[in-house]
Parts: C-alpha cells; sequence; structure tokens
C-alpha cells in the first residue's frame, strides 16, 4: 500500500513539474507576442518597479521627457515617501508640422525622432544631494536615457545619483548596454501599444 503510494506521489510531482515547464514555455511565449500593455498592467508595473527602487534609494524627485512619461511616473510616486515633485519636459515629434517652442529656461535635448526640452529649475535639485529618478515609458535605444543623464551631469548632478526607470525597454538598448536601471518588461521592437498609443 506504501508503495503505491510512493509511486503514485512521484507520478504526481513528475507531471506537475512537466505542467510548470510547459505552462512557463507557453506564458514566455504569450508574453513573446504581446502587442498591447493595458492599465492593469501599468499598474503592476508601477508597483513592482517602485518596490525594487525603494530598496535601493527613495528619489527626492523624477524627472520625465512628456507626457506618456508622466502618465507612468504619476503612477510610479504614488508609492514613494512623500510623492516626490515630477519635472515634465516638453517632447516634440521631430517630424510634426508645428514648431517645438523652444525656450531658453530649459535643458534641451535632441535625437534623432524627438526634441526635448526637461524645465532648467531642476537644476535647483542640486543642493538637495538626493537621488534624482528619470522615467519613461519605453527606452527603444536608450540614447536618449543615455543623453539627459549626461546633460544633468554637465548642469551639476553627481552620476551616482541619476537612476532610470522605464515601462518597457527593447533587447537592442538592454545589448548595448544603453538600458534604463529599472524596467519592467522587454519587448522585441516598438510594434506595440501602451493605453496612450503606439510605442514610438
Amino acid at each position: 500500500m506504501s508503495m503505491t503510494l510512493a509511486v503514485g506521489g512521484l507520478i504526481v510531482g513528475v507531471v506537475g513539474v512537466v505542467l510548470t515547464i510547459v505552462f512557463a514555455r507557453k506564458a514566455e511565449r504569450l508574453n513573446s507576442i504581446r502587442k498591447r500593455l493595458d492599465w492593469a498592467d501599468l499598474q503592476a508595473a508601477a508597483s513592482d518597479l517602485s518596490q525594487k527602487i525603494r530598496a535601493d534609494f527613495n528619489p527626492v524627485a523624477v524627472v520625465t521627457p512628456g507626457l506618456s512619461g508622466a502618465t507612468f511616473a504619476n503612477l510610479l510616486v504614488t508609492d514613494f515617501p512623500g510623492q516626490p515633485p515630477v519635472y515634465v519636459g516638453i517632447r516634440t515629434w521631430k517630424a510634426a508640422d508645428h514648431s517645438s517652442g523652444l525656450s531658453s529656461e530649459s535643458i534641451r535635448i535632441e535625437t534623432k525622432k524627438w526634441i526635448v526640452e526637461i524645465p532648467a529649475s531642476v537644476t535647483a535639485l542640486i543642493e538637495s544631494q538626493g537621488d534624482i529618478l528619470i522615467v519613461d515609458d519605453f527606452a527603444m535605444s536608450g540614447d536618449f536615457l543615455e543623453m539627459l543623464r549626461s546633460e544633468m551631469v554637465a548642469a551639476g548632478f553627481s552620476p551616482e545619483r541619476i537612476h532610470s526607470c522605464s515601462l518597457a525597454v527593447t533587447k537592442v538598448a538592454i545589448k548595448n548596454h544603453k538600458s534604463p536601471d529599472y524596467y519592467w518588461w522587454i519587448a522585441d521592437d516598438d510594434e506595440f501599444y501602451f493605453p496612450w498609443g503606439k510605442a514610438r
């Protein structure tokens, strides 16, 4: 009788391991072909990332290049002590017909696709000696994050005080060592959608 139970237990255990592997591979495949992140994903990402970030530091402020990054930053900062201020930049698509509204009172960054202006008032945080978190929705190449970090260092911030985070990142950015310090989802490319529109 005990031998039968032992054999039965062994079979159930082996079947359990096999099913775990099968379903894990299926979930991985589904995640790789995912084409849309919804609000539930964003809330889960904000919760997961804020927990990881808080384990390392508590930011005195968040800097984000535009409205899409600010949307995610807003979800993220609710879990930080004191809800640090969010400095929102103006991001203009280069191919757009309208003017970027350039201002001398900003930190200007130009990439292949974007012109981004970060409020110059962020430099007031240099005296705080606290950690700054750059937040964006998507890091395609990682070039923008690298450029913003360089501009902030040139403005007087210590490199070790600047951290970065994005909701999604590509394998290209990771491979080129330009990924943010914290990220939630790895995308193959920019062929997917956020709740506010296509990734770009």
